[in-house]
């Protein structure tokens, strides 16, 4: 429960996502029952991202990550970027796929703090 507890009765335990459902309640898992030993103290927590394109010439569809974290827009360094961690991006903004990775700032450099680095996805990650 790192943003606090919650109140009101569990409806779900041993959630088990594959990562390609659309939303949560489209995962496995198990009713609630006092049997199982969770309580409020094990709420799940989430922190999540909004991703864009941007850069100099940036489009829809090509241009440097930038992620949307506590208030604040920063980018991704391209340590260990690859087609795996692009093609994730593309799909969490509604393309099929990643084409290619240009590295070293090729849409320019971004402004705002560094947010993520060493970003090592599959690829078949939902987002």
């Amino acid at each position: 429960a790192a943003y606090g507890q919650g109140t009101g009765p569990i409806l779900m335990e041993n959630v088990q996502c594959r990562g390609s459902e659309a939303k949560l309640q489209d995962c496995p898992f198990r009713k609630y029952s006092s049997y199982y030993s969770c309580g409020h103290s094990k709420d799940a927590s989430v922190s999540c991202a909004t991703i864009r394109l941007g850069g100099d010439h940036a489009t829809d569809s090509e241009g440097h990550v930038e992620v949307f974290q506590n208030g604040v827009w920063g980018t991704v360094c391209d340590n260990g970027w690859d087609i795996d961690d692009a093609t994730v991006v593309c799909r969490q903004l509604g393309y099929s796929h990643a084409l290619s990775t240009p590295r070293r700032a090729a849409y320019g450099q971004g402004t705002g703090p560094i947010l993520m680095d060493d970003v090592q996805c599959c690829g078949s990650e939902a987002k």
